[in-house]
């Protein structure tokens, strides 16, 4: 049976997924140089262990190779700041910022903040990848700077 040219595989740890793999060698006393197979699907993207096969044509061995997918970077905002929003008199409605996740792509972000808001504040927006999450920070103003106006023109007079 063909013998493995290397005792013990390396373990591969990638951050989303591995789209390739190196088939690992054995030596035979018939065929010389024997290159293992698996029935590994590619891209892999959660942790596994890959069992690679090799033959001769009569005998076979196996060898286990540890693939570790191990998301840890976190989302990073698009915005380096977020705009602060000023209102009259409450804000009814916010648009979620994105950012960028190294696996997802394009994360939207979600805040428990809750609508209309009718004072100053700060809201805190989440992005996250389901692993790792991080937070950013938009200011609310609420600031009535507009007088009253007199509902008629002049008033009469009271005698």
């Amino acid at each position: 049976a063909p013998v493995a040219d290397v005792a013990t595989l390396p373990t591969i740890t990638a951050q989303c997924s591995v789209t390739s793999l190196t088939p690992p060698t054995a030596t035979d006393n018939c065929l010389g140089v024997v290159t293992a197979s698996t029935t590994a699907v590619l891209p892999i993207t959660s942790s596994t262990t890959v069992v690679w096969t090799y033959s001769d044509g009569t005998n076979s061995t196996t060898q286990n190779q540890s693939i570790v997918i191990a998301d840890t970077i976190a989302p990073v905002a698009d915005a380096a700041t977020l705009p602060t929003i000023t209102a009259q008199c409450s804000v009814t409605s916010l648009t979620p910022p994105t950012a960028t996740d190294n696996c997802l792509g394009v994360v939207t972000a979600s805040t428990t903040a809750v609508l209309p808001i009718t004072s100053s504040t700060t809201v805190v927006w989440t992005y996250s990848d389901g692993t790792n999450s991080t937070t950013q920070n938009q200011s609310i103003v609420i600031a009535d700077t507009t007088a009253p106006v007199a509902d008629a023109a002049t008033l009469p007079t009271i005698t």
